[in-house]
């Protein structure tokens, strides 16, 4: 592994990778570290990307949409077409929401692959363990980078190490796969006896599901709750269960701080109302490869990239982690569950989930 670049990017998800990829395609000497065996792997998503135009709809001061979606067409496992929200007394509310699932190890594999592809130098099994400057410290020996890139995750030692604020807020999942046929919509369902305080799920995939959960409520064990959800829903046979942590409290107050800048789940770039951030992490991403290179190349400040994606995509994080704080008050109560989803319908969910609670355009 070398041991000095112009970047060092920590973590190859889709927020690592794609910047990874525009910092490389600028020119610039990019190492991109994982702490894991294999690209994407364990899995830990509920593997849903809305449709280019739903994206387009819901964030339009985003840029770049021509060149990060569609995603590669080999990733994506089944066209979604719509939504159902089912309430706690079992009532359905459905909605149009175009998509698609997919496969997210292999989404983040031929993200990585692209920044290779740009010029990126991939080093996996390699721990990020301190930060001293531009001295990084990693479990394969310190490398010197003019810049980090933070894209680590909900828990982000990177942050941490650079006096950076984490994420306040993280809500623990659960995901696992079922094998069957399960149509081409997305179900959620809401209930304190089947998610505590959150919601759980079935996205259809080829010959699957992904079937998950998410809570606000820590006392009963993830596994537990998932289990009881399986055999509630009459689903057998989940495997390759994986429970993580998904950021709800909305972005972290500072992304820039030194030579370091945080992205994705590192930064809180998650829709919090409905927990989904890929498309977030590589818009986000992209900002922060190009911010990056203008600073390496034209000596521009690092903080544009503070400037560019609060003003691109912040408000409506930032709305969807207030709508996802004044649904906490009522969601532990499935009354006001039942009643306050009869009074949105299938409409009012929507434009909840999808635009955290901003009029839909």
């Amino acid at each position: 592994m070398k041991n000095r670049c112009d970047v060092l990017v920590v973590g190859a998800g889709p927020a690592g990778s794609t910047a990874a990829r525009y910092a490389a395609e600028a020119g610039l000497d990019v190492l991109l570290i994982d702490k894991r065996k294999e690209v994407g792997l364990p899995v830990c998503c509920g593997e849903f990307n809305a449709s280019t135009a739903v994206l387009a709809e819901a964030l339009p001061g985003a840029p770049g949409f021509d060149d990060l979606f569609p995603i590669d067409p080999s990733v994506v496992r089944r066209e979604i077409r719509g939504a159902v929200a089912v309430s706690p007394k079992g009532r359905e509310y459905e909605f149009d929401l175009p998509g698609y699932t997919l496969d997210r190890d292999a989404l983040d594999r031929s993200l990585a692959d692209a920044a290779v592809r740009a010029g990126a130098v991939l080093a996996l099994e390699t721990t990020f363990l301190s930060l001293d400057g531009r001295l990084v410290r990693t479990r394969r020996g310190d490398v010197e980078s003019r810049v980090v890139v933070a894209a680590d995750g909900p828990l982000s030692p990177v942050c941490r190490s650079a006096g950076m604020e984490r994420n306040a807020v993280l809500a623990p999942a659960i995901t696992c796969r079922v094998d069957g046929e399960f149509g081409d919509r997305l179900r959620f369902y809401f209930g304190n006896s089947v998610a505590p305080g959150g919601y759980a799920w079935v996205f259809p995939k080829e010959g699957c599901a992904n079937v998950g959960l998410g809570v606000q409520d820590r006392q009963t064990p993830l596994p537990v709750l998932l289990r009881a959800f399986l055999e509630r829903m009459g689903l057998a046979g989940g495997r390759d269960a994986m429970a993580g942590f998904v950021p709800v409290s909305g972005p972290i107050p500072e992304t820039v701080r030194g030579n370091v800048v945080a992205v994705g789940d590192a930064a809180g770039h998650v829709v919090a109302s409905n927990g989904g951030g890929i498309a977030t992490a590589m818009i986000c991403g992209r900002l922060a490869g190009l911010a990056v290179a203008r600073h390496l190349l034209n000596g521009e400040p690092l903080d544009a990239y503070e400037r560019e994606w609060r003003s691109a995509l912040g408000r409506e994080l930032e709305a969807a982690a207030k709508t996802k704080r004044m649904a906490d008050r009522f969601l532990g109560s499935d009354f006001l569950v039942e009643r306050t989803m009869g009074m949105l319908g299938g409409g009012g969910i929507r434009n909840l989930i999808v635009f955290g609670g901003l009029s839909g355009r």
